[in-house]
């Protein structure tokens, strides 16, 4: 497939994302789609990818996604974009906050055939954690302690 045809692909991945249509995005996914992740516990297949991103979207109720910037060569597709979400459920252990959150990320994904086979993702997750007010902004830390 050419690059472009790989990039209008990764573009209905995000399509799906923010219409919150997990089986669209299933579709777009191979049946052994594979998930490289900081989030710990994500095997591969699709049914992995729905537990995540049904884990997704029941921690953040209101969620967009923005694609600042897509580069491709080959079968790669790279995707510099920001999440913007609202936490509606639990999250990592933490009760709902209702505290919104602007997280950017890098993805990189490979295309076969017409379907995405993996997924490097790699969000700013220790940022996403301090807007929650899950951990201290650094800085804060040092007040914490002092007090």
């Amino acid at each position: 497939m050419s690059v472009e045809a790989n990039k209008a692909i990764v573009s209905k991945l995000f399509d799906a994302i923010n219409a919150d249509d997990i089986d669209g995005m299933l579709a777009l996914a191979t049946e052994d789609f594979v998930v490289h992740t900081q989030i710990p516990g994500i095997a591969p297949g699709r049914d992995w990818f729905r537990n995540l991103m049904e884990t997704y979207f029941g921690a953040f109720s209101t969620q967009h996604v923005d694609v600042n910037a897509m580069v491709a060569e080959g079968d790669r597709v790279v995707v510099y974009h920001t999440h913007h979400l609202v936490q509606g459920g639990p999250f990592a252990g933490m009760p709902p906050t209702g505290k919104p959150a602007v997280v950017e990320g890098l993805e990189m994904y490979r295309v076969v055939d017409g379907k995405i086979a993996e997924m490097w993702h790699h969000d700013d997750l220790l940022g996403l954690m301090v807007q929650l007010g899950a951990i201290p902004a650094p800085g804060q830390a040092a007040e914490v302690a002092a007090a």
